[in-house]
């Protein structure tokens, strides 16, 4: 990173930044999807251990094939076609707005102890910040239920855009979208393959996050354990 201050005293005047895994995670509460839906179960006892593979396994399906669906309408639909399917995978025999209800209820998205305070200190120092993840397109709503979407001045979802990263094309859309200068920006997320070598693809410099200790990559500009990190790259005070 050598990049001189901007003229208001920044090394990067924009911010991309993923979601799962950099701002938040996802949590898949398995116990209480089986206590929601034992009471339906036909093919003998509905237990944590049973359901816990189909759940997983509906959520990587969801992750893989969300980039399908470009409407909320036809998003809806995919995933009520999931939810009754890994129901009846486990043997559920439920009304499908029972079993839709559980799988939509048990699935929250949890954000990191320091993830607002971050977003909210990049917003003082004058950073722009955009969303650039692989998402699918209610990522907006996601983020609006959590209060954060006014940090942002834009949501770059990949099923929204049709490029799913390391796939430079969707930072490319954010890059129009923003009108940013590709040496004062960078992008923040904690896959070294979709965000470091997809943001590098692009022609920006990348941040990996690294919260496990995973070793870092050569391609990453910094790698950070800690989104506060961050505040102090983007003043290039790291």
């Amino acid at each position: 990173m050598t990049n001189p201050p901007s003229a208001n005293g920044l090394r990067y005047e924009t911010v991309f930044l993923d979601v799962d895994g950099t701002l938040l995670w996802v949590d898949l509460d398995v116990e209480g999807y089986v206590r929601d839906l034992a009471p339906y179960a036909r093919d003998g006892e509905l237990t944590v251990e049973r359901a816990s593979g189909p759940l997983r396994k509906s959520v990587r399906k969801h992750i893989a094939e969300n980039i399908k669906y470009r409407t909320a309408g036809e998003l809806n639909e995919f995933r009520r076609r999931n939810a009754l399917e890994t129901a009846r995978r486990l043997g559920v025999e439920a009304p499908p707005e029972v079993i839709t209800g559980a799988a939509e209820r048990r699935i929250s998205f949890r954000p990191y102890p320091e993830s607002e305070e971050v977003l909210r200190g990049l917003r003082g120092l004058g950073a722009r910040l955009y969303v650039v993840s692989n998402w699918d397109v209610l990522l907006e709503e996601v983020l609006g239920d959590l209060g954060w979407l006014g940090y942002f001045e834009d949501v770059v979802a990949s099923a929204a855009v049709g490029y799913e990263k390391p796939d430079p094309g969707i930072f490319e859309e954010a890059l129009r979208r923003s009108g940013a200068e590709r040496g004062r920006t960078v992008h923040v997320g904690n896959d070294p393959v979709a965000d470091v070598e997809g943001a590098r693809a692009a022609g920006i410099d990348a941040v990996l996050v690294d919260r496990r200790g995973g070793g870092g990559h050569p391609a990453a500009s910094a790698v950070v354990s800690d989104l506060r990190e961050v505040l102090g790259i983007v003043r290039g005070r790291s």
